[in-house]
């Protein structure tokens, strides 16, 4: 038994309380599995992707931000939200070019997961990024400001195991893009 249906919460009413460009914010009134009644706050989200590009140089490309929701400046992979109808793997070249002008010829999906299960509908795709050809086709949204980062893999590496990396999707991507190069891969 996976337990995938197990404990489902019936929803009693949906209201939403904010609706913004990004995000759109609900309270759910719900009934739990045992009949008590609970409300919940869901954060509505278009999914997103990400991909941690690498050179022949063993150089990860990855741009620098301020995140004003933790009030820190991180060091992370390029990403970006899907856009209408995008494939996924389209929207990963498209954001990792637009954000560090680099466009991978290749890509390893890694993995899909949800970034916040407990209050959004999120979910990101990272993918490890290779062949790369620079184009210099840097296209920043009106409201982003980045810079970009350039250091060795085995950089990034020791940064995510000394917790200066904080972000999940960072993280995540470069632990499971070193198991990917320590088996060789490379191309499809």
């Amino acid at each position: 038994m996976n337990g995938k249906n197990k404990g489902i919460e019936q929803i009693l009413k949906r209201q939403f309380v904010f609706r913004g460009s990004y995000l759109h914010l609900q309270k759910l009134k719900i009934k739990l599995p045992d009949g008590r009644r609970g409300e919940r706050e869901i954060v509505r989200v278009k999914d997103a992707v990400a991909v941690l590009p690498i050179d022949d140089q063993k150089n990860v490309h990855l741009v620098r931000q301020y995140r004003p929701a933790i009030n820190r400046t991180l060091v992370e992979i390029p990403a970006g939200l899907l856009d209408r109808e995008e494939k996924i793997a389209d929207a990963a070249v498209r954001e990792c070019e637009e954000e560090t002008g680099y466009r991978p010829g290749v890509l390893k999906e890694l993995i899909t997961y949800a970034h916040a299960e407990g209050y959004s509908t999120g979910f990101i795709t990272l993918f490890l990024g290779t062949d790369l050809e620079y184009t210099g086709n840097i296209h920043l949204d009106a409201t982003e400001f980045l810079e970009p980062v350039c250091m060795s893999f085995d950089e990034l590496h020791r940064l995510v195991e000394k917790n200066e990396i904080v972000d999940s999707k960072t993280i995540l991507c470069t632990l499971l893009s070193r198991e990917w190069m320590s088996r060789g891969w490379t191309k499809r």
